[in-house]
């Protein structure tokens, strides 16, 4: 008689499995694990880039803030009948603004690391540019480029143009000034629409992690959860026999 080969097989709550069953069923809780894994740092790395926007938009406050007193203080409508008293201290205010505008360069910061000296900018040196990885694959498509994203252009007064602004005595030179001003307040306005286009997506793929998350928790759940009814089922059977 020909011998039959057969397959070891192992009994798991009154169901059968092949040994190449048991090895997908082992590779399938592996790999959740490891998506687990990726998406939880895919979540921290996108948690961290919201907080660099928190930063960053922060700063841009400050900025305007301070753009906006050096405005008031070097309004036109000031120039006529001023003394010179009064003339020169509008003038040591507007560089005392300037200095304080030049000090956020330093003091605003994000993990040690500057974000106003033009390391966030776009012209930088393309090897030089910072990624977040956002997903759990290695995509472009998650690889999400900080310094094209953001493009944060070192700031200062000078680069902003203040450089030379001071108070003027007459109304043609305040009217310049003010171009100057306005000019360096679109900038910081442009800077906070793309921090707002950068936190809705990343607002969005954490939201779409946090799904994966949650539907990777109900699949692990659900094999507890048959058992638990295949129990129940059994007990409800001897039940009936009995009676």
């Amino acid at each position: 008689m020909d011998q039959k080969t057969t397959t070891k097989v192992s009994c798991v709550n009154n169901s059968y499995l092949t040994q190449e069953n048991e090895d997908q069923d082992l590779f399938q809780t592996i790999t959740r694990v490891t998506d687990l894994k990726s998406l939880d740092q895919a979540i921290h790395n996108i948690d961290l880039g919201l907080e660099l926007l928190d930063t960053a938009d922060a700063a841009y406050e400050e900025i305007e803030t301070i753009l906006g007193q050096i405005k008031q203080l070097a309004a036109p409508s000031r120039a006529s009948n001023l003394g010179a008293p009064l003339h020169y201290s509008l003038n040591v205010n507007i560089s005392l603004k300037k200095k304080e505008l030049d000090l956020l360069y330093n003091s605003i910061q994000f993990k040690g690391k500057k974000i106003l000296d033009g390391s966030l900018s776009a012209s930088r040196n393309p090897e030089q540019h910072l990624y977040l990885m956002a997903g759990v694959m290695g995509s472009p498509k998650n690889r999400i480029n900080l310094n094209i994203g953001l493009n944060i252009p070192k700031i200062s007064s000078k680069t902003l143009g203040l450089g030379t602004t001071f108070f003027s005595k007459t109304k043609e030179e305040g009217f310049k000034i003010m171009i100057v001003l306005e000019n360096a307040m679109g900038i910081i306005h442009r800077l906070k629409q793309r921090s707002l286009v950068l936190r809705d997506l990343l607002q969005q793929n954490k939201k779409s992690h946090d799904i994966s998350i949650a539907n990777h928790q109900s699949a692990e759940s659900a094999p507890k959860s048959l058992t638990l009814a295949e129990e129940f089922l059994r007990t409800i059977n001897k039940l009936d026999h009995k009676h």
